[in-house]
Order: C-alpha cells, then structure tokens, then sequence
C-alpha cells in the first residue's frame, strides 16, 4: 500500500483519479512518446536543461489539448492546475536524474548531495564519494524539487527547508540558500531493510566474513614541536585523541578569548569525509578554506525575520534539521538558548563528536548557563536541577575553559565529566575532575592529573594508554 507524506500529496493523488481512470496516464504516455523520439535515454536519464524544457512545453501542450478534447468529446477534463500538473509530469517522467541510478544501488544506505559539485553515498564501510557533478546551484535545486513535487513541497529562498518522501518511499531533506553552504543540499536515507525477517537477523550478514582492521590511532608528534604556546605537547595529544574517540566537547570563556577558534581547530581533528554538520549565527568556522569541495561539511546558519514577513530560523531549528542529515559529528558554534535541549537528546542518543561553546567563566558556571538555556526551552523549562544535572553528565565528556589574562589568551582548565551528580545543598550539579590546569601567572597547563573517566572510550577507539591516564 502507497501511502503520501502530505495532505496535498494525497489530493494530487485523488485529483488525477478524477481525470477518469487512465486519462493522466495517457497524457503520461503522450508525452514520454514524444520525449522519446527526440532524445537518446541517456539524454533523458540526466535530464539536462534542453530536455526539462522540452518536457515542460510538451506536458502543457498535452494538457492542454487532452482538455480541449474531452470538451468536444463530452470526456472528463484534468482538473488539476496547469503548473501542479508540469510539476508531476516531470517528476514521473525524468525523475532526479544522475541521483536515480544510486536510488536503486542495493549497497548504499544514505546518500549526500552537497552542492553542485559533490555527491556522498554511505556503504557499510563508510562514506565515499561518487563522480557525479551538476551544472549549477540552479540546476540540482530543480532536480532535487522535482523529487519532491509529487508531495507539493518545494525548497527556495522563502522556504529553504524541505522534508519528504520521494516516490520510492526513500526520504529525504533538502536545504538551500540562505541557510545552506554548499547550496542546495539533500541527504535522502535509502529503507534497505523492508523486507528483513527475523531469520536474516539470526544468519550470517553477507559481509560477516570481512572483518574490519582495526589499527591503533596514530597521533600527531607534538613533542617535536618548540613548547610554550596555549597548549603542551600532551594536553594537545589528550585533545586530538578525544576527538578522535568521539567524545562531546564543550568550550567556555568570555567574549572574545577564541572560543569559536578553539572549536575550528578541535573539529579539524575529525577525520576527513566524515559528515558534519556546523550550525552558527555567523558563519566563522570554515574547517576545509583551501579546499575547492566540501569534504561531506554542510554549513547552516540562523535566518532572523525579514520585513517581508518571512519567519526566523532559529538555531533550535537547525539542530533538529541536522539531525535528519545523518551526522557523524555536530557542532554548535555558540550555546545561547532552547536549541540546547535538543543539542544534549541528540548527543545523549548516540550521536558522536558533539562540539559547542557558551558563555561562562569557567568550568564552575557551565552547568548553571545550561541549565538557564534549558528553562528557555518548551521542555527543558520541566527539568529540576537533578534531571537536567544528570543530563549533562550523561551527555558531555569535556569541559575547557579559556581565560583573558591581560591580552594573554589561555587554556585554564581541561576537565572531564565523570558522569555521575553531586548535590550542593538544595541543588545539584554534574562532577567534574580536572586532567590540565593551569598553573598561574608564568606557569604552565600541568597534566594529566588524573586518569581519564572515559577510559573504555578511548581503549575502543584505540588510543594508547599514556594519553590519558596521569603519569
């Protein structure tokens, strides 16, 4: 049973049966005949302008002349608009183009179009990239809607989110300029297991005999390196491998002191390819600049309400917008208010390599600034201080302070949340333990002084041992 993701999606439906039971499907057939006389099947599986021109024309043709038919002839008309129709044509006829074939590729997951100029395809074995490329920014942005025509969604400048199902029943969102770069962007997740039973389950998986290698993370040789500068050798170590094992990072300090910085330097860590999603007011991190490609990033940034009367997209948006483009790390360039709610659910559920920075002076005011935030947020606003407590202690594995000392930036504290709560008289708060702290005035950031709480982390990710255990 076919079911449509929408109200109008449903109508569309309906609206062609009232057409007679084969009128749209004549008109269909009227029209790929006449494609198809013109141009090759290649031609008409990319679907490049000349043909979705041709094809456009040649349905409004159609149409029109299946209406003036059926009056003479006492027939039932299309009673559907002139463009909506179009809209559906093309959709059935020409599909998403070069995107079709991977549509129907039995080893692929989930698939990432980021921009014009790159398209990702998740295996099991991870991400990769195929050789596909498109025209322009216009151009994929018409493909991708006319995906998504038959669900009377659309993506643009007014409504740059769009989420459906294409007619393959795989889903998909789209996001576009002005809050997309790369502009326009689609991650469509591919239901690979519909016909699963409970004896695939408990036999082997075709791959099973295929183990993956793993290898002991190599890290960077920072002891090499003159020392003095905001980090030591092995304070860089303990933060390069945190990310590498996928641990939630947060950054705190005063305006100005390079928390946004930090954040770039900490998500340059990430393995290449990987997908990551980075959500800012301003757009000031930029991970790949010398990079023609966009690496599987996909940067979003707020829209605030224009005096056209357009609505604001907020931050809390974005995050659970990001959610459904398959992340494999997510960063949050500044913390200010409700998205924080669904930034902790989303990293609390499974979701790696969270990084976000807030405001605070210290790592003593981290979780009374969160759980401010929290209390702006329709849900959050319901926690009591141990719930929300528990929250960012389950959560969040690395608090980092950063001080202005005169016009000295510094790292003051790297601490690790152990994931348990302490109650300070009728409240509580999440334990924290510092691993770096720095000395003082003249001094240095000394550590590791203490053993990692995350030590089952690192040893899944590999890491070698004295990198985060003291001594």
């Amino acid at each position: 049973m076919e079911f449509e993701d929408s109200f109008a999606g449903r109508l569309a439906q309906e609206q062609k049966g009232e057409a007679g039971p084969d009128a749209y499907g004549v008109v269909l057939s009227r029209v790929r005949d006449s494609l198809s006389k013109e141009f090759s099947a290649e031609q008409l599986t990319n679907a490049g302008p000349s043909v979705t021109e041709k094809a456009a024309r040649t349905a409004r043709e159609a149409l029109i002349q299946h209406n003036s038919e059926a009056l003479t002839q006492s027939k039932p008309r299309i009673m559907i608009h002139e463009d909506q129709f179009v809209q559906m044509v093309m959709a059935d006829l020409l599909g998403m183009g070069a995107i079709e074939p991977l549509l129907k590729d039995e080893t692929i997951e989930d698939i990432a179009v980021n921009g014009p100029n790159e398209v990702m395809v998740f295996r099991p074995g991870g991400w990769e990239e195929v050789d596909i490329r498109f025209d322009s920014p216009t151009r994929l942005l018409e493909i991708l809607n006319r995906g998504i025509a038959h669900s009377n969604r659309k993506a643009n400048m007014v409504t740059p989110i769009a989420d459906a199902i294409l007619q393959g029943r795989e889903r998909i969102s789209v996001v576009t300029y002005p809050i997309a770069n790369p502009h326009p962007t689609a991650v469509i997740r591919i239901p690979r297991a519909k016909e699963l039973t409970m004896e695939d389950l408990i036999q082997p998986a075709k791959n099973a005999g295929e183990k993956e290698k793993v290898q002991i993370e190599e890290l960077p040789d920072y002891e090499s390196l003159m020392q003095g500068g905001m980090l030591t050798a092995a304070a860089g170590k303990y933060l390069f491998a945190a990310v590498r094992a996928g641990l939630n990072i947060v950054v705190v300090g005063p305006t100005g002191v390079g928390k946004t910085t930090l954040l770039m330097i900490l998500g340059r860590c990430i393995p290449k390819g990987q997908r990551i999603l980075i959500i800012e007011d301003t757009p000031e991190i930029d991970l790949y600049p010398k990079d023609d490609k966009p690496n599987n990033v996909l940067y979003l940034r707020t829209r605030p309400a224009t005096i056209e009367g357009l609505p604001a997209i907020e931050q809390e948006e974005l995050v659970k917008l990001a959610l459904r483009h398959r992340p494999d790390a997510l960063t949050l360039g500044e913390a200010r208010g409700a998205e924080v709610f669904d930034l902790l659910n989303a990293l609390n559920t499974g979701h790696k390599n969270g990084l976000t920075s807030l405001h605070a002076y210290g790592v003593d005011e981290l979780f009374s600034r969160i759980y401010l935030m929290l209390a702006q947020s329709d849900r959050g606003r319901f926690l009591d201080s141990y719930r929300a407590a528990n929250l960012v202690a389950q959560t969040l594995h690395i608090a980092i302070s950063m001080e202005l000392v005169g016009r000295d930036r510094r790292i003051g504290t790297i601490a690790e949340l152990t994931g348990e709560v302490a109650q300070k008289g009728t409240s509580f708060e999440p334990k924290m333990v510092p691993i770096f702290q720095h000395t003082g005035a003249g001094g240095k950031l000394d550590g590791p002084l203490n053993d990692s709480r995350h030590t089952r982390i690192f040893e899944q990710a590999r890491i070698p041992g004295e990198v985060y255990r003291r001594g």
